[in-house]
């Protein structure tokens, strides 16, 4: 009953409409005015905070303490979860309470038709929004300064998003220059999760010249793959690019590990995650700057600037207003 109630009020708040054609060609009516959104996925609720925190109408998972001084106000906004593999659903009695404008969602994630149907009983406009490239995110911000009128905002991220993009493509014919190095993706604490060749998660390392030591099959689009030992072992990567702190730790003492070529050259490098991870988990805006550390940490000699001066540019960009 609370949520038929909800709904009859967001139906009658949003009579004044225009019409957006989302990336997927749909024709949808939103409300003229949009002061709220919520993203499905955490990627694109990523893409929204970037854009501007105010905008957030609720988020898939709660920031932690540690982010708080870069997220704004979206920090306090309800968590109502979200779409994001391994049977995850947002609440969504907690979700219409959230008063959102609009909902976006990834198009082309897996059961996209299905979360529709579950998002229409709510009775509030719902764009398919494209997240398969880094690329993506040129249309995402357009779309947000469509809906919110703020076009500066799109027109600033968007700059810097094609900026990284012309960069890649200046690199690629040094890349392919160099003696082309292996890696290792380390995404677990014990070290033996990892991504398999395709893997969306990966997209960051297509760029920078090197190749995924592994060759293996994705088991499902969420990643993070079993990956043996003996695999590890047998797989000789010249580096390993680690997600847990844990294990970057503890590498260099796990005698399971001593005999690779990596270890014995101190050749395990740690991925940032201040304040969110450069390279996937959630795979965000971050990448633009997680591909300039990949390429610097593969082949420090091909990427001639400052990686701090860098950051600091892009920090002060996506995170604007933010107390840090």
């Amino acid at each position: 009953m609370k949520l038929l109630l909800l709904i009859a009020i967001f139906l009658s708040l949003h009579l004044q409409a225009k019409v957006i054609v989302d990336h997927y060609g749909r024709s949808v009516n939103v409300p003229d005015k949009i002061t709220k959104i919520y993203a499905a996925s955490p990627p694109l609720s990523m893409s929204v905070l970037a854009f501007d925190p105010d905008l957030l109408a609720a988020l898939n998972t709660p920031f932690s303490e540690e982010q708080k001084p870069y997220v704004g106000s979206a920090y306090t906004k309800p968590v109502v979860g979200g779409f994001f593999g391994q049977g995850k659903s947002p609440n969504l009695e907690l979700l219409a309470a959230a008063k959102p404008d609009v909902i976006i969602v990834w198009g082309g994630m897996t059961g996209a038709d299905k979360i529709l149907k579950k998002l229409e009983v709510l009775g509030i406009p719902v764009l398919f929004i494209k997240n398969n490239t880094i690329s993506d995110l040129i249309g995402q911000f357009k779309l947000y300064g469509e809906l919110s009128g703020n076009t500066q905002r799109a027109k600033e991220l968007i700059e810097y998003t094609k900026q990284t993009l012309s960069l890649i493509d200046s690199l690629q014919s040094k890349l392919q220059q160099q003696k082309q190095k292996t890696f290792y993706f380390a995404e677990s604490i014990d070290g033996l999760r990892s991504e398999c060749p395709g893997s969306f998660h990966l997209e960051p390392f297509l760029y920078t010249g090197s190749k995924n030591a592994l060759d293996c099959k994705m088991s499902s689009n969420y990643g993070m793959e079993q990956i043996s030992l003996e695999t590890v072992l047998l797989s000789k990567p010249d580096l390993f690019i680690v997600m847990e702190p844990q294990f970057y730790t503890n590498i260099y003492r796990d005698k399971r590990f001593a005999s690779l070529k990596a270890v014995k050259n101190k050749e395990v490098y740690l991925v940032p995650s201040k304040p969110f991870n450069y390279i996937t988990r959630p795979p965000s805006f971050m990448r633009l700057m997680g591909i300039r550390w990949l390429i610097h940490t593969f082949y420090p000699n091909v990427l001639d600037i400052s990686l701090k001066e860098e950051e600091k540019k892009f920090m002060k960009l996506f995170f604007k207003g933010s107390n840090f």
